[in-house]
């Protein structure tokens, strides 16, 4: 690969394969993640060890990042074998948090009714007392756990910012 085009003495694709100036501040990243619209993206190993991700709802609870499933799903079946877990959070302006961890399997009714309570909550529609009871029972089947992430790593990565470094081709 020749170097056709360089900036500050370094090669134009320098800021793409050099990110560490384009990280975001742990608040930063905590703030993205204690945002709506509460989702991410879960990833864990199953027992071939193959990767799996899917989306999931979650909630911060205290100061915990939680998740609700049950306990006949196969990403339960994983973590109870393997309880490493990935997660992927998606801020505005090309921001990204990723958190490596592992997971807590919680059956405490107590914590999964408030779980689940905040959880309809967070949808913010407009529901009648009843409407509300009735989806916050949908949740309430046997098996019902959450999912506690213990965060051991976090990594992050702010595409607005490396973006304007090479608009204005600054020396990063």
């Amino acid at each position: 690969m020749t170097e056709k085009t360089e900036i500050h003495g370094r090669p134009v694709w320098w800021t793409r394969q050099y990110l560490e100036p384009f990280v975001l501040s742990e608040e930063e990243a905590w703030r993205i993640i204690n945002s709506p619209p509460w989702y991410c993206v879960i990833s864990w190993v199953t027992k071939n060890c193959e990767p799996v991700s899917c989306a999931m709802a979650y909630l911060v609870m205290d100061g915990k990042i939680m998740l609700c499933s049950t306990s006949n799903r196969d990403k339960v079946k994983a973590f109870r074998r393997n309880p490493a877990v990935s997660l992927c959070f998606q801020g505005k302006g090309l921001k990204q948090v990723t958190v490596r961890g592992h997971v807590e399997l919680s059956v405490d009714r107590e914590l999964v009714r408030r779980w689940v309570e905040a959880h309809v909550d967070s949808w913010g529609l407009p529901m009648t007392p009843e409407e509300r009871q009735l989806q916050i029972d949908r949740y309430d089947s046997p098996g019902r756990l959450i999912i506690i992430v213990h965060v051991d790593k976090m990594r992050t990565f702010d595409g607005e910012k490396m973006f304007q470094a090479e608009k204005q081709n600054l020396d990063v």
